[in-house]
Protein backbone atom coordinates (compact mmCIF):
# COMPACT_ATOMS: atom_id res chain seq x y z
CA UNK A 1 0.00 0.00 0.00
CA UNK A 2 1.57 3.43 -0.99
CA UNK A 3 1.78 6.18 1.46
CA UNK A 4 -0.96 8.54 -0.92
CA UNK A 5 -3.32 5.07 -0.78
CA UNK A 6 -2.61 5.03 3.38
CA UNK A 7 -3.70 8.90 3.60
CA UNK A 8 -6.76 8.61 1.56
CA UNK A 9 -8.26 5.89 3.42
CA UNK A 10 -7.25 6.93 6.94
CA UNK A 11 -8.98 10.30 5.84
CA UNK A 12 -11.93 9.29 4.37
CA UNK A 13 -12.68 6.39 7.43
CA UNK A 14 -11.67 9.41 9.67
CA UNK A 15 -14.11 11.35 8.23
CA UNK A 16 -16.95 9.17 8.31
CA UNK A 17 -16.24 8.25 11.72
CA UNK A 18 -15.87 11.94 12.90
CA UNK A 19 -19.30 12.07 11.37
CA UNK A 20 -20.82 9.56 13.39
CA UNK A 21 -21.59 10.97 17.16
CA UNK A 22 -23.52 13.40 15.96
CA UNK A 23 -25.63 11.40 13.57
CA UNK A 24 -26.06 8.69 17.10
CA UNK A 25 -27.05 12.11 18.59
CA UNK A 26 -29.29 13.21 16.29
CA UNK A 27 -30.67 9.06 15.82
CA UNK A 28 -29.41 9.49 11.95
CA UNK A 29 -32.63 11.94 11.30
CA UNK A 30 -30.09 14.22 9.65
CA UNK A 31 -29.92 13.89 5.95
CA UNK A 32 -26.79 16.26 5.45
CA UNK A 33 -24.45 13.92 7.94
CA UNK A 34 -26.30 10.84 6.90
CA UNK A 35 -25.36 11.46 3.71
CA UNK A 36 -21.48 12.49 4.34
CA UNK A 37 -21.16 9.56 6.36
CA UNK A 38 -22.47 6.61 4.21
CA UNK A 39 -20.34 8.64 1.40
CA UNK A 40 -17.25 8.78 2.97
CA UNK A 41 -17.83 5.55 4.65
CA UNK A 42 -18.35 3.49 1.08
CA UNK A 43 -15.26 5.22 -0.82
CA UNK A 44 -12.86 4.52 2.48
CA UNK A 45 -13.90 0.90 1.74
CA UNK A 46 -13.78 0.74 -1.58
CA UNK A 47 -10.36 1.74 -1.54
CA UNK A 48 -9.47 -0.83 1.39
CA UNK A 49 -10.66 -3.42 -1.25
CA UNK A 50 -8.86 -1.95 -4.04
CA UNK A 51 -5.38 -2.95 -2.32
CA UNK A 52 -3.66 -6.07 -3.80
CA UNK A 53 -3.56 -8.21 -0.37
CA UNK A 54 -7.14 -7.61 0.37
CA UNK A 55 -8.67 -8.19 -3.24
CA UNK A 56 -6.93 -11.89 -3.41
CA UNK A 57 -7.74 -12.05 -0.45
CA UNK A 58 -11.51 -11.61 -0.63
CA UNK A 59 -11.76 -13.49 -3.91
CA UNK A 60 -10.20 -16.39 -2.39
CA UNK A 61 -13.14 -16.78 0.03
CA UNK A 62 -15.31 -15.97 -2.52
CA UNK A 63 -14.76 -15.94 -6.75
CA UNK A 64 -12.95 -13.94 -9.09
CA UNK A 65 -14.08 -10.39 -9.91
CA UNK A 66 -15.86 -10.43 -6.69
CA UNK A 67 -14.15 -7.37 -5.08
CA UNK A 68 -13.37 -5.55 -8.01
CA UNK A 69 -17.21 -5.64 -8.81
CA UNK A 70 -17.36 -4.70 -4.76
CA UNK A 71 -14.87 -2.17 -5.35
CA UNK A 72 -16.21 -0.22 -7.92
CA UNK A 73 -19.91 -0.45 -6.45
CA UNK A 74 -18.72 1.06 -3.27
CA UNK A 75 -16.98 3.92 -4.75
CA UNK A 76 -19.79 4.64 -6.97
CA UNK A 77 -22.21 5.05 -4.71
CA UNK A 78 -20.27 6.92 -2.59
CA UNK A 79 -20.10 9.00 -4.91
CA UNK A 80 -23.68 9.42 -5.61
CA UNK A 81 -24.17 10.00 -2.05
CA UNK A 82 -21.67 12.55 -2.38
CA UNK A 83 -23.40 14.47 -5.20
CA UNK A 84 -26.81 14.15 -2.68
CA UNK A 85 -25.33 15.53 0.21
CA UNK A 86 -23.75 18.72 -1.53
CA UNK A 87 -27.17 19.25 -3.69
CA UNK A 88 -28.72 18.36 -0.05
CA UNK A 89 -29.85 21.54 2.54
CA UNK A 90 -30.77 21.07 6.24
CA UNK A 91 -34.00 18.93 6.44
CA UNK A 92 -36.17 16.74 8.94
CA UNK A 93 -36.87 14.11 6.72
CA UNK A 94 -34.33 11.69 4.84
CA UNK A 95 -33.90 12.84 1.02
CA UNK A 96 -32.38 11.08 -1.77
CA UNK A 97 -30.33 12.10 -4.62
CA UNK A 98 -32.19 12.97 -7.84
CA UNK A 99 -33.24 9.61 -9.87
CA UNK A 100 -32.05 9.82 -12.63
CA UNK A 101 -29.10 10.05 -10.89
CA UNK A 102 -29.57 6.93 -8.54
CA UNK A 103 -30.82 5.51 -12.72
CA UNK A 104 -27.43 6.51 -13.75
CA UNK A 105 -25.64 4.41 -11.03
CA UNK A 106 -27.79 1.60 -11.43
CA UNK A 107 -27.52 0.93 -15.16
CA UNK A 108 -23.95 1.15 -14.71
CA UNK A 109 -23.23 -0.58 -12.01
CA UNK A 110 -25.51 -3.87 -13.81
CA UNK A 111 -23.54 -3.47 -17.01
CA UNK A 112 -20.21 -3.66 -15.10
CA UNK A 113 -21.35 -6.71 -13.05
CA UNK A 114 -22.77 -8.12 -16.25
CA UNK A 115 -19.63 -7.57 -18.13
CA UNK A 116 -17.52 -9.22 -15.11
CA UNK A 117 -19.86 -12.17 -15.58
CA UNK A 118 -19.37 -12.47 -19.68
CA UNK A 119 -15.87 -12.58 -18.88
CA UNK A 120 -13.40 -15.69 -18.03
CA UNK A 121 -12.20 -16.48 -14.48
CA UNK A 122 -8.92 -15.39 -15.65
CA UNK A 123 -9.48 -12.00 -16.87
CA UNK A 124 -12.40 -10.65 -14.34
CA UNK A 125 -9.49 -8.95 -11.99
CA UNK A 126 -8.33 -6.96 -15.35
CA UNK A 127 -6.21 -3.95 -15.38
CA UNK A 128 -5.43 -1.27 -17.46
CA UNK A 129 -3.24 -2.27 -20.28
CA UNK A 130 -3.25 -3.34 -23.59
CA UNK A 131 -3.34 -6.60 -22.70
CA UNK A 132 -6.77 -7.06 -21.40
CA UNK A 133 -7.91 -3.90 -22.94
CA UNK A 134 -8.03 -5.90 -26.62
CA UNK A 135 -11.39 -7.39 -24.99
CA UNK A 136 -14.35 -5.70 -25.42
CA UNK A 137 -16.09 -6.84 -22.40
CA UNK A 138 -13.21 -5.64 -20.74
CA UNK A 139 -13.38 -1.72 -22.52
CA UNK A 140 -16.96 -1.70 -21.38
CA UNK A 141 -16.40 -2.31 -17.80
CA UNK A 142 -13.86 0.74 -17.77
CA UNK A 143 -16.05 2.91 -20.22
CA UNK A 144 -19.54 2.46 -17.57
CA UNK A 145 -17.37 2.82 -14.30
CA UNK A 146 -15.23 6.10 -16.40
CA UNK A 147 -18.64 7.63 -17.26
CA UNK A 148 -20.14 7.85 -14.18
CA UNK A 149 -16.67 8.97 -12.30
CA UNK A 150 -16.47 11.43 -14.53
CA UNK A 151 -20.04 12.46 -14.23
CA UNK A 152 -20.31 12.45 -10.12
CA UNK A 153 -16.26 14.03 -10.10
CA UNK A 154 -17.06 16.83 -11.83
CA UNK A 155 -20.69 17.33 -10.93
CA UNK A 156 -19.12 17.33 -7.16
CA UNK A 157 -16.64 19.68 -8.14
CA UNK A 158 -19.02 22.36 -9.66
CA UNK A 159 -21.02 21.96 -6.68
CA UNK A 160 -18.93 22.55 -4.51
CA UNK A 161 -17.51 25.80 -5.86
CA UNK A 162 -21.10 26.91 -5.27
CA UNK A 163 -20.97 26.62 -2.23
CA UNK A 164 -17.04 27.89 -1.36
CA UNK A 165 -18.39 31.58 -2.82
CA UNK A 166 -21.30 31.64 -0.65
CA UNK A 167 -19.56 30.55 2.57
CA UNK A 168 -17.37 31.98 5.63
CA UNK A 169 -13.44 31.83 5.21
CA UNK A 170 -12.65 28.60 6.37
CA UNK A 171 -15.60 26.98 5.00
CA UNK A 172 -14.93 28.65 1.65
CA UNK A 173 -11.42 27.31 2.06
CA UNK A 174 -12.20 23.91 2.92
CA UNK A 175 -14.85 23.65 -0.13
CA UNK A 176 -12.37 25.17 -2.46
CA UNK A 177 -9.60 22.67 -1.89
CA UNK A 178 -12.36 19.86 -2.36
CA UNK A 179 -13.17 21.63 -6.08
CA UNK A 180 -9.79 21.56 -7.09
CA UNK A 181 -9.24 18.17 -5.91
CA UNK A 182 -12.14 17.20 -7.57
CA UNK A 183 -11.77 18.92 -10.95
CA UNK A 184 -8.20 16.91 -11.13
CA UNK A 185 -10.27 13.77 -10.41
CA UNK A 186 -12.44 14.16 -13.00
CA UNK A 187 -9.26 15.47 -15.37
CA UNK A 188 -7.98 11.92 -14.40
CA UNK A 189 -11.16 10.11 -15.18
CA UNK A 190 -11.36 11.96 -18.80
CA UNK A 191 -7.69 10.68 -19.37
CA UNK A 192 -8.37 6.88 -17.93
CA UNK A 193 -11.62 7.04 -20.99
CA UNK A 194 -9.38 7.79 -23.45
CA UNK A 195 -6.62 5.54 -22.53
CA UNK A 196 -9.72 2.80 -22.61
CA UNK A 197 -10.58 3.61 -26.37
CA UNK A 198 -7.73 5.05 -28.09
CA UNK A 199 -5.66 2.23 -28.55
CA UNK A 200 -2.52 4.69 -29.88
CA UNK A 201 -1.88 6.49 -26.17
CA UNK A 202 -1.00 2.98 -24.97
CA UNK A 203 1.58 2.56 -27.62
CA UNK A 204 5.38 2.65 -25.74
CA UNK A 205 7.52 5.85 -25.83
CA UNK A 206 4.36 8.51 -25.35
CA UNK A 207 5.06 11.41 -23.02
CA UNK A 208 1.90 10.65 -20.91
CA UNK A 209 1.11 7.38 -19.43
CA UNK A 210 -1.21 5.50 -17.42
CA UNK A 211 1.15 5.15 -14.47
CA UNK A 212 1.32 9.28 -14.95
CA UNK A 213 -2.17 9.81 -14.68
CA UNK A 214 -2.71 7.30 -12.01
CA UNK A 215 -0.18 9.51 -9.65
CA UNK A 216 -2.12 12.50 -11.14
CA UNK A 217 -5.28 11.16 -9.59
CA UNK A 218 -3.87 10.15 -6.26
CA UNK A 219 -2.45 13.38 -5.57
CA UNK A 220 -5.98 14.76 -6.50
CA UNK A 221 -7.34 12.19 -3.87
CA UNK A 222 -5.06 13.49 -1.51
CA UNK A 223 -6.17 17.75 -2.16
CA UNK A 224 -9.27 15.97 -1.95
CA UNK A 225 -8.87 14.99 1.31
CA UNK A 226 -6.70 17.68 2.53
CA UNK A 227 -10.04 19.94 1.68
CA UNK A 228 -12.14 17.27 3.96
CA UNK A 229 -9.50 17.40 7.08
CA UNK A 230 -8.95 20.76 7.69
CA UNK A 231 -12.63 21.21 9.32
CA UNK A 232 -11.61 18.51 11.75
CA UNK A 233 -8.23 19.99 12.14
CA UNK A 234 -9.55 23.11 13.00
CA UNK A 235 -12.17 21.99 15.12
CA UNK A 236 -9.67 19.89 17.04
CA UNK A 237 -7.31 23.15 17.48
CA UNK A 238 -10.74 24.68 19.10
CA UNK A 239 -11.37 21.94 20.89
CA UNK A 240 -7.77 22.23 22.25
CA UNK A 241 -7.71 25.63 23.18
CA UNK A 242 -11.03 25.54 24.77
CA UNK A 243 -9.85 22.96 26.66
CA UNK A 244 -6.34 25.08 27.98
CA UNK A 245 -8.44 28.19 28.67
CA UNK A 246 -10.59 25.65 30.69
CA UNK A 247 -7.50 24.68 32.39
CA UNK A 248 -6.27 27.98 33.30
CA UNK A 249 -9.35 28.88 34.55
CA UNK A 250 -10.03 25.54 36.73
CA UNK A 251 -6.32 26.47 38.19
CA UNK A 252 -6.56 29.96 38.60
CA UNK A 253 -9.42 29.42 41.22
CA UNK A 254 -7.36 26.78 42.79
CA UNK A 255 -6.12 29.45 45.84
CA UNK A 256 -9.36 30.94 46.58
CA UNK A 257 -11.18 27.76 46.23
CA UNK A 258 -8.91 25.96 48.76
CA UNK A 259 -8.97 28.86 51.30
CA UNK A 260 -12.79 28.71 51.31
CA UNK A 261 -12.76 24.90 51.45
CA UNK A 262 -10.53 25.06 54.21
CA UNK A 263 -13.41 26.73 56.44
CA UNK A 264 -16.32 24.80 54.80
CA UNK A 265 -15.45 21.67 53.11
CA UNK A 266 -19.18 21.06 52.55
CA UNK A 267 -18.98 23.76 49.49
CA UNK A 268 -17.21 20.68 47.37
CA UNK A 269 -20.18 19.37 45.44
CA UNK A 270 -18.32 16.21 44.15
CA UNK A 271 -15.87 15.22 46.34
CA UNK A 272 -14.15 12.64 43.89
CA UNK A 273 -12.07 15.77 42.77
CA UNK A 274 -10.36 16.40 45.15
CA UNK A 275 -9.53 12.44 45.74
CA UNK A 276 -7.93 12.49 41.99
CA UNK A 277 -4.74 14.36 41.15
CA UNK A 278 -6.27 14.76 37.53
CA UNK A 279 -9.31 17.15 37.42
CA UNK A 280 -10.86 17.08 33.87
CA UNK A 281 -10.09 20.73 32.76
CA UNK A 282 -13.22 21.46 30.97
CA UNK A 283 -16.59 23.85 31.21
CA UNK A 284 -18.52 21.99 33.42
CA UNK A 285 -15.78 21.34 36.22
CA UNK A 286 -14.82 25.50 35.79
CA UNK A 287 -18.32 26.33 36.98
CA UNK A 288 -18.49 23.61 39.44
CA UNK A 289 -15.55 24.98 41.13
CA UNK A 290 -17.11 28.88 40.29
CA UNK A 291 -20.09 28.06 42.36
CA UNK A 292 -18.27 26.78 45.16
CA UNK A 293 -16.36 29.95 45.40
CA UNK A 294 -19.31 32.19 45.22
CA UNK A 295 -20.86 30.12 47.49
CA UNK A 296 -18.23 30.20 49.87
CA UNK A 297 -17.72 33.89 49.37
CA UNK A 298 -21.77 34.57 50.61
CA UNK A 299 -20.95 32.33 53.49
CA UNK A 300 -18.13 33.79 54.31
CA UNK A 301 -20.19 37.75 53.99
CA UNK A 302 -20.40 38.50 57.45
CA UNK A 303 -16.96 38.21 58.44
CA UNK A 304 -16.19 40.43 56.00
CA UNK A 305 -18.33 42.88 56.69
CA UNK A 306 -16.23 42.49 60.48
CA UNK A 307 -12.98 42.60 58.70
CA UNK A 308 -13.79 45.70 56.90
CA UNK A 309 -15.31 47.20 59.90
CA UNK A 310 -11.61 46.19 61.96
CA UNK A 311 -9.31 47.30 59.23
CA UNK A 312 -7.08 50.04 59.89
CA UNK A 313 -6.80 51.37 56.68
CA UNK A 314 -9.32 52.91 54.65
CA UNK A 315 -11.44 50.22 52.70
CA UNK A 316 -10.86 50.64 48.82
CA UNK A 317 -13.75 47.92 47.04
CA UNK A 318 -12.85 48.97 43.59
CA UNK A 319 -9.69 46.35 42.72
CA UNK A 320 -8.75 42.47 43.90
CA UNK A 321 -6.12 43.67 46.03
CA UNK A 322 -8.55 45.24 48.41
CA UNK A 323 -10.99 42.64 48.30
CA UNK A 324 -7.78 39.87 48.97
CA UNK A 325 -7.23 41.80 51.62
CA UNK A 326 -10.73 41.92 53.29
CA UNK A 327 -11.27 37.77 52.48
CA UNK A 328 -7.60 37.34 54.07
CA UNK A 329 -8.36 39.09 57.86
CA UNK A 330 -12.10 37.30 57.74
CA UNK A 331 -10.09 34.29 57.20
CA UNK A 332 -8.15 34.76 60.23
CA UNK A 333 -10.81 35.79 62.31
CA UNK A 334 -13.10 32.76 61.20
CA UNK A 335 -9.76 30.75 62.09
CA UNK A 336 -9.32 32.62 65.59
CA UNK A 337 -12.94 32.39 66.62
CA UNK A 338 -12.74 28.54 65.41
CA UNK A 339 -14.06 26.57 63.15
CA UNK A 340 -17.33 25.61 65.42
CA UNK A 341 -18.10 29.03 65.87
CA UNK A 342 -21.42 30.10 65.34
CA UNK A 343 -21.91 32.43 62.20
CA UNK A 344 -22.32 36.33 62.40
CA UNK A 345 -25.56 37.70 62.84
CA UNK A 346 -24.44 40.40 59.68
CA UNK A 347 -25.69 41.11 56.45
CA UNK A 348 -23.63 39.47 53.80
CA UNK A 349 -21.66 41.15 51.33
CA UNK A 350 -21.26 40.35 47.75
CA UNK A 351 -17.52 40.35 46.62
CA UNK A 352 -16.25 41.92 43.54
CA UNK A 353 -19.19 41.90 41.87
CA UNK A 354 -18.60 42.95 38.25
CA UNK A 355 -20.44 46.37 37.32
CA UNK A 356 -23.36 45.34 35.52
CA UNK A 357 -23.87 41.91 36.41
CA UNK A 358 -27.50 41.00 36.14
CA UNK A 359 -27.66 41.93 32.02
CA UNK A 360 -31.06 41.83 30.00
CA UNK A 361 -30.00 38.48 28.64
CA UNK A 362 -29.17 36.91 32.22
CA UNK A 363 -26.09 36.98 35.05
CA UNK A 364 -23.15 37.89 32.92
CA UNK A 365 -21.33 34.65 34.01
CA UNK A 366 -17.89 35.38 31.96
CA UNK A 367 -16.99 38.70 33.93
CA UNK A 368 -17.64 37.69 37.03
CA UNK A 369 -15.28 34.38 36.95
CA UNK A 370 -12.59 36.26 35.43
CA UNK A 371 -12.88 38.74 38.72
CA UNK A 372 -12.50 36.04 40.92
CA UNK A 373 -9.39 34.20 38.97
CA UNK A 374 -7.84 37.95 39.37
CA UNK A 375 -9.21 37.75 43.43
CA UNK A 376 -7.81 34.18 43.41
CA UNK A 377 -4.56 35.41 41.88
CA UNK A 378 -4.01 38.37 44.76
CA UNK A 379 -4.62 36.06 47.38
CA UNK A 380 -1.96 33.98 46.32
CA UNK A 381 0.11 36.64 45.75
CA UNK A 382 -0.24 37.75 49.53
CA UNK A 383 0.07 33.93 50.47
CA UNK A 384 3.56 33.92 49.20
CA UNK A 385 4.83 37.34 48.58
CA UNK A 386 4.79 37.20 44.84
CA UNK A 387 3.58 40.01 42.47
CA UNK A 388 0.67 38.83 40.99
CA UNK A 389 0.40 38.47 37.00
CA UNK A 390 -1.88 41.48 35.88
CA UNK A 391 -3.50 39.75 33.09
CA UNK A 392 -6.90 37.62 32.79
CA UNK A 393 -6.96 34.24 31.60
CA UNK A 394 -6.54 32.99 28.20
CA UNK A 395 -10.07 33.20 26.01
CA UNK A 396 -11.93 35.31 28.70
CA UNK A 397 -12.99 38.85 28.01
CA UNK A 398 -11.13 41.77 30.21
CA UNK A 399 -13.08 42.29 33.21
CA UNK A 400 -14.86 45.50 34.64
CA UNK A 401 -15.07 44.69 38.22
CA UNK A 402 -15.67 46.81 41.53
CA UNK A 403 -16.52 45.38 45.10
CA UNK A 404 -18.84 46.27 47.37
Amino acid sequence: MSVLNLVAIVTLLGGAAWTLPALIQRRFRDPMRLHLCLSLFLMGVGNVLYQPPVLRFVDDCTFAGFTKVTYNMAVLTGLCLMVGFLRESPLNRWRFPWPWEIGALLVCLVGMILATVLLPSPRRNHVLTSAFLVDWRVRAFYNLGNFYLLFGYAACAVLAGGHARRGRSLRRLSLATISVGLTGLALSCFFRFLWVNVPVLREPGRLITYEDDFVFGQIATIVVCAGLTLPFLVSVVQIAQERLDCRAQFHGLEELWNRLVEFHPELVLDHRSRRRRLVPANAQAVYRRYVECRDGLTRLGPYLRLAAEDGSDPARHDDPRTSAQLIDRALRIIADRGEGGDALPMTPTFVLAPEGRYRIDGYDYENDLVALIRLSDELRALRTGSVPVRRPPAGSPAPSASAR
